[in-house]
Parts: C-alpha cells; structure tokens; sequence
C-alpha cells in the first residue's frame, strides 16, 4: 500500500504542478493539462495527503482518504463534462469530448483501490 501512496504521490504532484504553471502561464501546457490553477491547488493538496501517509505510522488512513479525494474530484469532473457534453446538444453546437478531457479523470482507476478498501473497513465497524 506504501508503494501505492508513492505512486499516486508522484502522479498527483506532477499533474498539479504542471496544472499550476499552466495556470500562471496563461495556457495549457499540455492537452490533458488545463490551466487551472485551483484545479492545481486541488491535485498538490491530494498529492500532499499522500504523501503524509507515506511518513505516517498509518499510513492506510492517508492512502484511502486521498483515494477518495481524489475519486471525488475525478467524479466532479467528468460531471462538468457530461454537462458541457449536454450544454451543446442543447444549443445546437458542436462539441468534442477530448476537449473537456481532464488529467483528474485519466487518474480516476487509480483511486479505486483505495477508496473500496475505505468502504470494506467502514462496513466492518460495529453499529
């Protein structure tokens, strides 16, 4: 589990850097990449609640509360998708998929595990 945390510490701050420097940038640095600096701020605090579970004794907590973080946001953004998705249709534009395409819901698979481990232990607690 200590190796997922890492793994998804590395992922998670690359993906928030390179979001907040598009962000101060004034463009994209990437497709997958928005610049959105709160989109930024959201993907380094994520990356920082794994890495205190990289340094934590347990370390399990901070693996699966950002899991579901990050499953949360991933989730609000394929919501914004389906939205700006709907938004054209209505009006009658044309819209592309791969335009609201996000980095947050390419890493949405990654934050499975740990958030279905989160709901096997809750289900295990007494009433």
């Amino acid at each position: 589990m200590r190796w997922n945390s890492a793994i998804l510490f590395i992922v998670t701050l690359a993906a928030g850097l390179i979001e907040l420097a598009g962000g101060l940038k004034g463009e994209a640095v990437f497709q997958l990449f928005p610049s959105d600096v709160f989109g930024g701020l959201v993907m380094l605090t994520i990356s920082a609640v794994f890495l205190r579970g990289l340094t934590h004794r347990e370390h399990y907590a901070f693996y699966e509360f950002g899991s579901l973080i990050l499953l949360t946001f991933s989730i609000l953004y394929i919501l914004v998708m389906l939205a700006n998705g709907l938004d054209a249709v209505i009006v009658g534009e044309e819209w592309s998929i791969v335009d609201d395409l996000r980095i947050e819901m390419i890493l949405l698979p990654l934050a499975i595990p740990g958030t279905s481990r989160l709901i096997k232990e809750r289900r295990e607690l007494p009433p």
